[in-house]
């Protein structure tokens, strides 16, 4: 199989075509792979005050839960969203991780894992916000970390 990139600036989108002299698994894969990828939340709506914003996934540090409504974390702010964690989990990019019963992380914008008696705490890049992650989850969390993009 031949992988190309062709990359300009005269495209108006992304296009990806797949060019095979008939369609077996190993296509199939690369559809579902793709459709999969595309189904992804990106982009989600944010509630402040009476005001709706429309947040990039990229610049959400985590998803908590408090009082049964989630809130989604950026580096200033807390919004509330409708969506449940379990409906995140299942839908964000794999760069978010469940770390506790009660959060999900974005794992690009951990600054660092701080492991003390009192829990393991994680704090973000430029930003006062950290959370705890639980025992249950740090095995995952540690080798999400190791497998990061620098």
């Amino acid at each position: 199989m031949k992988i190309r990139l062709d990359i300009s600036s005269e495209y108006r989108e992304k296009e990806i075509v797949i060019r095979a002299n008939k369609k077996d698994e190993e296509v199939a894969e690369i559809l579902r792979n793709l459709q999969e990828i595309d189904t992804k939340l990106h982009n989600i709506n944010g509630y402040l005050d009476n005001t709706v914003y429309s947040l990039s996934t990229q610049d959400i540090l985590f998803f908590e839960t408090n009082d049964r409504n989630v809130y989604a974390h950026t580096k200033d702010n807390a919004f509330l969203i409708h969506y449940r964690l379990y409906e995140l989990e299942e839908n964000l990019p794999d760069n978010f991780l469940r770390v506790s019963k009660s959060s999900i992380l974005n794992v690009d914008e951990v600054k660092s894992l701080t492991q003390s008696v009192m829990g393991n705490l994680i704090q973000f890049r430029d930003s006062y916000k950290q959370i705890y992650v639980s025992r249950r989850f740090l095995k995952k969390l540690k080798l999400k970390l190791n497998q990061r993009k620098v």
